[in-house]
């Protein structure tokens, strides 16, 4: 069985060979603005500006991984309609990568896009995260007008992408902590979710498969991303999750990605790392369901993560 047969297997239930590490058979691309947490893809860059406004730097962990934005464009809701936002019609959005994406061999490999943070995180990347918060909560309709401009583009954006005919469509958009919700869930319910399943269904309706990215603690609307359509949940962060209560929720009907600690995959041995890595296999991987992998990208050493392949190519296995 190939890794793509595998893993197309793996998300419609009908199991698969074995646990993946990563998406394995898998091709991503993101088009030129969504890279904004790379450098807006320039190789080696240590400050830069996206098509947003935002100014980004690096931090001091390493080059690829540690980015932090330290400007917030937008700084009062009364200038949304004044407030220049990207063109998603730009033909340069897609023009470096449409080459790439024609020549992937669609019998050997699945074709991802990726749009990265792309509801709330854009919101408060604009506004900044606490003045955000407060705006949704003093000020709602103002707020959500923001939210829709934002849904408009990315809107436009999936339909390009969907012209593509991808397997796969990724959102990023974190909604946890490590300890809960950025918000009530009653609140993300009301503002976020309903326009995030207009994206998600979008997709769906064009026969994609649907992974969303969300850091954190977020047991709480686990439901909720079911009943979205969401196939795959990543990266269902170890130390912020009950992985049983989790691995119970989604039980044939969300496939799992991640769930590995990244902090003592930096911190720790390969011994430890072996047995924790058989740990969350026994959890995660009852049953099928589950894409192994780092619950966050670090810098992390090689031992390591030879140890968490190698473990996860022993146990991973599935009758």
């Amino acid at each position: 069985m190939t890794s793509k047969e595998n893993l197309l297997r793996l998300l419609k239930f009908q199991d698969p060979d074995h646990i993946p590490y990563g998406l394995e058979g898998v091709r991503t691309f993101w088009h030129r603005d969504a890279r904004f947490f790379f450098g807006n893809g320039v190789p080696g860059a240590v400050a830069w500006t996206d098509a947003w406004g935002v100014d980004w730097k690096l931090g001091d962990v390493n080059a690829e991984e540690s980015f932090h934005p330290i400007t917030f464009p937008l700084e009062s809701l009364d200038g949304i309609e004044r407030f220049s936002f990207p063109d998603p019609f730009d033909h340069g959005l897609f023009a470096d990568i449409q080459q790439d994406i024609e020549n992937v061999d669609r019998d050997k490999c699945l074709l991802m896009l990726s749009n990265p943070g792309c509801l709330f995180n854009r919101a408060w990347l604009l506004r900044g995260m606490e003045n955000f918060l407060v705006d949704m909560l003093l000020d709602p309709e103002k707020a959500e007008a923001l939210l829709d401009r934002i849904l408009a583009y990315q809107e436009a954006i999936v339909i390009r992408e969907l012209s593509y005919k991808p397997d796969i469509v990724y959102f990023g958009d974190d909604a946890g902590t490590t300890k809960a919700l950025i918000m009530h869930p009653d609140l993300w319910r009301r503002m976020i979710k309903p326009r995030l399943a207009k994206l998600i269904g979008m997709c769906r309706e064009a026969g994609c498969f649907v992974i969303l990215h969300s850091c954190g603690r977020i047991g709480d609307i686990v439901g909720d991303i079911i009943e979205m359509g969401v196939n795959v949940l990543n990266p269902v962060q170890a130390t912020a999750n009950d992985l049983s209560a989790l691995k119970e929720k989604a039980r044939g009907k969300l496939t799992l990605f991640g769930g590995m600690d990244a902090d003592l995959l930096v911190r720790g041995t390969p011994a430890q790392v072996r047995d924790m890595a058989s740990h969350v296999l026994g959890i995660l991987g009852d049953g099928g369901g589950y894409i192994s992998g780092p619950d966050q990208s670090l810098p992390f050493p090689r031992a390591n993560i030879d140890a968490l392949r190698e473990t996860v190519i022993r146990d991973g296995k599935l009758e």
